[in-house]
């Protein structure tokens, strides 16, 4: 999300009246009202509102949610002003107003009302086609019920297009790549079943086109959980991932593109019911364009055994990343040994799963942080053979320390003086694992906070 606060020039008398920073809500710069007296009339404008008892009230979420707003709502090059507002006692106390520009003259052009305690959230889409932008709204009801609205602007009047209220989340997409936005409704049940509804536009309104179900046995889509991405061939698809089971540590992502002229869940096993390739028992990673490619992976935990285990639990896991298709199968991009850790991951060569297991060796100042890979099948009477260890070095001597025993260095944390270095070093008369100094660093990477 890109904030822009006003030009220090404007900001003193701005903050009276703007508590929040003003936002286009889109990836261009921000543009501020073209003179200091198109800021001030539109600073009067609000001040008539407050003046009658209207309280400002900004979106609680999303990446809109500053008291007042601009956007460029019917395609003609000059943006209007939003504003949202609370007013007690109201039979609708919820007010969205939009301001249109003439000359130098801010107007009220039309109000949007709303019930219930705020505002959940706002956004501007293309939902009809037209080149001009719709709202999207969330109207919070309560904290547990909202309901989700959408409005176009025509001739000074908002007139809605649609309203839910009974549902769980949503997101806005264009799966069927008609150029407009449409919008997926989540809706699940107490009981464990659950459905995606696509609403598109349809003579004048949002109708309900097609819907799909969820995964049964459902009960909450994960933090985070809902992520608009691409499919092989660049298929637009929603990426849904929830909470599953009862233990807190397993997860389900069910896959939603457009197929055979409707939503589909294409992951769905329909005699289980569930979409049972994609069950994830480990949370602490989730779907993610691992690769940049615009193209969604999903991660699959693969055991690691260790040399005579003693407990149930395994320490270490592989990821085999999959891409998956419209078809709902999967398709294997790499497998991974994912350190979240200490913040780095590394490419596997096939040739190693089921030929390794790993080690850790940390050093008690924790400073020094290593991982060890070693040759093993699984014979619990043959010692492993380490051939190559992977440290994150920290503290004073961590320069001087990743110089030493024959140690080639893998990436840093970044500036002149890296306050973590990574470092790898092959043991002598180790495993051939096939890989060279170059292959390791071109196959180490760190993770990227951004992901999750």
């Amino acid at each position: 999300m890109k904030r822009t606060c006003l030009a220090p020039v404007l900001l003193a008398g701005a903050l009276l009246f703007l508590p929040g920073c003003l936002s286009n809500g889109e990836s261009s710069l921000f543009q501020l009202p073209r003179t200091p007296e198109d800021l001030n009339n539109l600073m009067s404008k609000i001040r008539e509102v407050t003046g009658q008892g209207g309280e400002q009230t900004a979106p609680l979420s999303g990446e809109n949610i500053q008291n007042v707003q601009l956007q460029d709502l019917d395609g003609d090059g000059v943006k209007e002003a939003i504003a949202f507002f609370r007013m007690n006692g109201d039979e609708k106390p919820l007010k969205i107003y939009i301001y249109s520009q003439n000359d130098e003259e801010y107007q009220v052009q039309t109000v949007i009302e709303g019930t219930g305690t705020a505002i959940n959230y706002v956004a501007y889409q293309d939902l009809n086609g037209d080149g001009s932008r719709e709202l999207v709204v969330s109207w919070q009801i309560s904290t547990q019920v909202h309901e989700l609205a959408a409005y176009t602007v025509h001739q000074r009047q908002a007139i809605e297009l649609m309203s839910v209220t009974d549902y769980t989340d949503f997101t806005i997409c264009d799966l069927d790549e008609d150029d407009a936005q449409e919008i997926l409704v989540f809706r699940l049940e107490p009981e464990g079943n659950g459905s995606a509804d696509f609403y598109d536009f349809q003579d004048g309104i949002m109708a309900l086109q097609s819907k799909a179900p969820t995964s049964a046995g459902i009960k909450s889509i994960s933090s985070g959980g809902i992520q608009n991405s691409r499919l092989l061939e660049d298929v637009p698809a929603v990426f849904v991932t929830y909470d599953y089971g009862t233990d807190g540590n397993v997860s389900i992502t069910d896959i939603f593109a457009w197929k055979e002229g409707g939503v589909r869940n294409v992951t769905l096993n329909e005699q289980m019911s569930s979409s049972s390739d994609t069950v994830l028992f480990n949370t602490s990673v989730g779907p993610t364009d691992i690769d940049r490619d615009g193209i969604m992976e999903l991660p699959q935990m693969v055991e690691v055994k260790e040399y005579k285990q003693t407990s149930t639990a395994s320490n270490f896991w592989l990821i085999r990343w999959r891409k998956f298709d419209l078809d709902g199968a999967s398709h294997l991009l790499y497998t991974t040994y994912y350190n979240d850790r200490d913040g780095w991951y590394l490419e596997l060569p096939e040739r190693w799963v089921g030929k390794i297991t790993l080690s850790r060796s940390d050093t008690a100042g924790g400073g020094e942080r290593a991982v060890i890979f070693s040759y093993w099948e699984g014979d619990n009477d043959v010692e492993p053979v380490p051939f190559l260890t992977i440290c994150r070095l920290t503290g004073s001597s961590r320069q001087s320390r990743a110089e030493i025993n024959d140690r080639f260095r893998l990436a840093d944390s970044g500036g002149s003086n890296p306050s973590t270095v990574y470092v790898a070093q092959f043991t002598d008369g180790g495993w051939d694992c096939g890989l060279d100094e170059e292959d390791v660093a071109a196959r180490f990477h760190l993770i990227e906070s951004d992901w999750y």
